[in-house]
């Protein structure tokens, strides 16, 4: 995964920063400001990686609030404000109303001010957004321990698996979960609900395994799956484990606790390292695999 090894270079430049938590430890950054615990997080879709096909821009739009809105919710944190940067391939402006739209509408959802940005023009259609947000307390991927549990929000793999389908020829109205991949909602409220008895948390847009690895590396531990959920993709892959395990898009969050009545039980945490899956009576290692945008 090329784009985490880049990660690890902004770590090496910008991890010892006197903040909370720094760039590259989460999803987003921690912050304080006088007594608030600030969240900061920005991200990135474009054309050429991120919007599927038949994506009209007012989902564009919502797409680019609801990625870095996600990164909020991994933290628990209420988002407060929104400014996003559009590069257009030429001066459209029913295209862009239409990109307003979009974010004016899934912003007005939860609670964001939408307060600025920038208008700049290249190859691809681009939307950077970058979202502010504030939390109770510091919720990271580092927290896991021997005996938690690790749940789920949702079933993972229904964004991944309407993509498999558009590949082999589907047309939108076929796809069984394509409100989950053309306007999927970031887990705001399940968030904030979550960080409250959490140890660990972080979305799982790069796929279920890559968050688990990145849980696991973090906490210094171990996690097994052991009930991962696949009958809702039943019927519509040949194989629905990898599109579950391997598959991105999905804006569920991934969380380990002791115990928990929100969210669906998937795995234990365990002294060691590593991913896997449990079969039965044998484990198989879980690969650091999922959405790329390279």
């Amino acid at each position: 995964m090329r784009e985490f090894d880049l990660l690890k270079i902004v770590e090496e430049f910008f991890g010892d920063e006197n903040v909370e938590v720094p760039a590259g430890m989460h999803d987003a950054a921690y912050v304080r400001i006088g007594d608030k615990l600030m969240v900061l997080s920005c991200d990135t879709v474009s054309e050429k990686s991120d919007f599927p096909p038949f994506m009209l821009p007012e989902e564009m739009g919502h797409m680019a609030v609801a990625v870095t809105l996600s990164d909020l919710a991994a933290c628990g944190a209420k988002p407060l404000y929104f400014l996003s940067s559009i590069s257009l391939k030429r001066a459209d402006k029913e295209l862009f109303s239409q990109l307003l739209r979009g974010i004016k509408r899934i912003a007005s959802t939860y609670g964001v001010k939408v307060v600025g940005g920038d208008i700049d023009f290249s190859e691809f259609l681009t939307i950077s957004g970058f979202a502010v947000g504030e939390a109770e307390r510091v919720v990271t991927r580092k927290g896991a321990k021997p005996g938690d549990n690790v749940y789920i929000t949702n079933p993972p793999g229904r964004a991944e698996v309407c993509l498999e389908m558009l590949r082999r020829g589907a047309k939108r109205e076929e796809l069984p979960y394509a409100i989950t991949l053309y306007t999927p909602e970031p887990r705001i409220e399940e968030g904030m609900r979550i960080a409250r008895f959490c140890s660990a948390m972080t979305d799982i847009s790069d796929s279920l395994a890559i968050s688990s690895h990145l849980i696991a590396r973090s906490s210094g531990v171990r996690i097994v799956l052991d009930n991962i959920p696949l009958e809702h993709l039943e019927g519509y892959t040949e194989n629905p484990l990898e599109v579950a395990l391997y598959g991105g898009g999905d804006f569920e969050l991934l969380f380990t606790a002791e115990k928990s009545d929100y969210g669906i039980r998937i795995g234990r945490v365990e002294h060691g390292e590593g991913v896997f899956l449990e079969m039965g009576s044998e484990f198989e290692e879980v690969e650091f695999r999922g959405y790329s945008h390279f």
